[in-house]
């Protein structure tokens, strides 16, 4: 059981280095919206893509193990928290404050990279708001006014009893 706590933790560090790159990464994503530099733009969310997959990677690894963890100590799979395997180390405080330390950091670096996502969202967000108010009124300058051709009535007979003018007043 000890080696596979020591597994959790250093998964979990893990977990927590991907999440701390993805925020650098959302910073820099951040600033290119700002910028309107599409191709950096372009090039963040490649770099996101392959650490997001690393993390879902590790995310697997993480359950993986403490479902093995419950298996080892009789929980339930699907009931089995961290704070469960932190209060199953009681007996060996040292892990079990490293596993909470660990616990906290990859917390604490998931909710930044939530806090820093919104605020990406709500900037692009914006900037398509802008762009199409900015297609709106482009197309008002260029489309032509409509074109409003009278309705032709039926001929009028002038003096003379012939044929007159159209009456184009409706």
């Amino acid at each position: 059981m000890a080696g596979m706590v020591h597994q959790l933790i250093n998964i979990m560090k893990e977990q927590t280095e991907r999440q701390t790159e993805l925020y650098g990464l959302s910073l820099e994503e951040k600033e290119a919206i700002v910028k309107n530099d599409i191709e950096q733009l372009q090039n963040l969310l490649g770099l996101k893509n392959m650490v997001l997959s690393q993390t879902h990677r590790l995310e697997k690894q993480r359950i993986a193990l403490v479902e093995d963890i419950a298996d080892v100590t009789g929980n339930k799979k699907d009931d089995i928290a961290l704070s469960d395997v932190i209060e199953i180390l009681k007996d060996k405080p040292e892990e079990q404050e490293e596993l909470r330390e660990v616990g906290n950091a990859l917390r604490e670096s998931v909710e930044k990279l939530k806090e820093i996502n919104e605020v990406n969202k709500s900037l692009i967000e914006s900037s398509l708001e802008f762009v199409e108010y900015s297609l709106n009124a482009l197309r008002s300058t260029i489309a032509p006014e409509p074109v409003e051709y009278p309705t032709l009535k039926k001929p009028l007979a002038d003096e003379n009893g012939g044929a007159g003018t159209y009456n184009t007043t409706g």
